[in-house]
């Protein structure tokens, strides 16, 4: 599996199991790719960069392009500059109006390529990218083929250049070129597979981190801080929750520790960059944060019992509060 193509893969079962953990499909089935698949891609790409739609030049069904023993087919199809994830991302981005509609809500926007992704039905895939010198937008077209069956899970290999030949009626031959040019649309903004790629890349306002021509997703330490990186390998700013807890990553993308403040609010962040609730103890002060994280001042309650906090978040113990009532050495209220 070349690094190229495990990042789509990646991508795409991580959205299937987030549909999935979320009730958006009844079970996860993680995708496999699939060498018949990707043909069909191909060549649905190179079509696609002609047509700009789902029809076929030989006026015959997409399905016609995709190979024999899938009993389910379905395809994507997305026009960009930034190749393959660029596409994902797109596609991704129709899960609000896809959550609207299922939960009997209105929208404008559409939702098949997401549905497409996430679902259970399709477990192999293929996806390739076609650049036609004769397209008028200069966009590469991606094609992702889906099936319920392959007859192989190897790769054809990586996306080098090569001649790829759609299917053309002969009153098509003197309006289009039959022929488009496959390209390793990763680019260098994109890459995921070249060496020679190292370090934080920006794409249309996004930043990306590689290692050794390597798309990074998930915790990447780098320069001493830790970041974050969403399944398409994106950095994360603010409040992100992974894996359970709640995390703070600054504006540019390295993790929080220790107390911060959103400007109203105050938060604590362990070691591990965490957000703490309930109970903290710090060099010998007690302070209580609420489920939200939210460090409590003035009087709360926890449990059965009543405690007061300082403007500094300290609790009060021992002593009487500024409005005249006492807290025992646990901090509780005494009548």
């Amino acid at each position: 599996m070349t690094p190229n193509q495990q990042a789509i893969l990646d991508a795409v079962n991580a959205m299937r199991k987030e549909a999935a953990d979320e009730g958006l499909v009844d079970k996860y089935v993680p995708i496999k790719w699939s060498t018949d698949l990707e043909k069909a891609a191909f060549a649905r790409a190179a079509e696609a960069s002609v047509t700009m739609d789902h029809t076929r030049l030989s006026g015959k069904e997409i399905w016609s392009a995709f190979p024999s023993g899938n009993s389910v087919l379905g395809e994507n199809l997305g026009w960009n500059h930034d190749g393959f994830l660029k596409a994902l991302e797109q596609w991704r981005a129709e899960k609000a109006d896809y959550v609207k509609k299922k939960s009997g809500g209105s929208t404008n926007g559409g939702s098949g390529h997401y549905q497409t992704l996430i679902s259970p039905k399709f477990t192999h895939m293929g996806m390739a990218a076609f650049k036609n010198p004769n397209n008028p937008y200069n966009a590469v077209t991606i094609a992702q083929a889906f099936g319920d069956a392959a007859t192989s899970e190897e790769l054809v290999g990586s996306y080098g250049p090569a001649i790829q030949y759609a299917e053309v009626t002969s009153s098509n031959l003197s309006t289009v070129k039959n022929k488009a040019v496959v390209v390793e649309k990763a680019l260098k903004e994109f890459r995921t597979s070249s060496s020679d790629q190292s370090g934080w890349v920006q794409s249309n306002g996004k930043w990306y981190f590689y290692e050794s021509g390597d798309l990074k997703t998930g915790w990447v330490k780098t320069g001493g801080k830790w970041y974050y990186l969403d399944d398409l390998g994106v950095m994360q700013t603010g409040f992100v929750k992974v894996d359970g807890s709640w995390y703070y990553l600054s504006s540019s993308g390295a993790m929080f520790t220790g107390w911060g403040t959103d400007g109203n609010r105050w938060f604590y962040f362990d070691g591990s960059g965490a957000m703490k609730t309930g109970w903290l103890k710090e060099n010998g002060v007690w302070y209580y944060l609420d489920e939200s994280g939210i460090m409590k001042t003035g009087w709360f309650k926890v449990g059965q019992y009543w405690y007061y906090a300082y403007g500094s978040g300290a609790l009060a113990v021992s002593t009487t509060t500024p409005d005249g009532y006492k807290v025992n050495g646990n901090g509780e209220w005494v009548n």
